[in-house]
């Protein structure tokens, strides 16, 4: 990975983050904030819990996989 690349990828974790943070972050299951109110992130989700399901940008079929406990989903083709 270039320097360049890393950089880009570094921003885009960080705009990521801040906007899931601005929107109470992601309620899969049976989270709340301090205030009671479950999270509205998950909204913005592309892939998760969508295997076999389309990908929204290129339609390639979504992957799922368990690493540890939890769960990975991601477009092979997108995010190769």
């Amino acid at each position: 990975m270039t320097r360049a690349r890393f950089d880009e990828l570094a921003q885009s974790v960080k705009e990521v983050l801040a906007d899931a943070i601005a929107r109470g972050g992601t309620t899969l299951r049976d989270f709340l904030s301090a205030d009671g109110e479950p999270g509205h992130f998950r909204m913005s989700l592309a892939v998760y819990d969508r295997a076999g399901k389309a990908c929204p940008r290129c339609r390639t079929p979504i992957r799922a996989a368990r690493v540890g406990q939890r769960s990975a989903f991601w477009c092979p083709r997108c995010q190769a």
